[in-house]
């Protein structure tokens, strides 16, 4: 039986394929085919564009060091005994003529805690989002 099926779908392949007639490309199909190549090649690409900018990176640095800068001139011996263990009183008692407008400033143990666990998440998301964005270009 299965070979009747056989011979029965051969013969009408045949007919089908008799039938039909060889259909050949355009004269112009080659440069067709290369002129989208070269339309597909002169198209706007994703270009790398980072995802903090520098201007973004020297406000950030520029912030940590006036941070310091604080911390080490302008900072009370009562309210940062964490420097004490550095031996950084040397620094604290330079008299650069400088006012400290933000001497009556008091920032909360549990402020302090959240400034460096923001500080820590932001460190820990930036790696990740490179690397996601990173794999959805590819």
């Amino acid at each position: 039986m299965k070979e009747n099926a056989d011979k029965y779908l051969d013969d009408l392949s045949r007919k089908v394929i008799g039938k039909t007639s060889v259909k050949s490309t355009s004269m112009d199909f080659t440069s067709t085919v290369m002129s989208q190549i070269k339309a597909i090649n002169n198209s706007k690409v994703t270009t790398y564009v980072p995802l903090i900018s520098k201007r973004i990176w020297s406000l950030i640095g520029f912030g940590f060091a006036a941070i310091v800068v604080y911390v080490v001139c302008f900072a009370s011996s009562s309210n940062s005994s964490w420097l004490n263990t550095w031996n950084l009183d040397t620094f604290q008692s330079l008299d650069l003529g400088l006012n400290n407008p933000l001497a009556s400033f008091d920032v909360s143990q549990v402020t302090m805690y959240a400034i460096v666990f923001l500080a820590l998440m932001l460190c820990v998301q930036i790696p990740v989002l490179k690397y996601y964005f990173n794999k959805r270009m590819d």
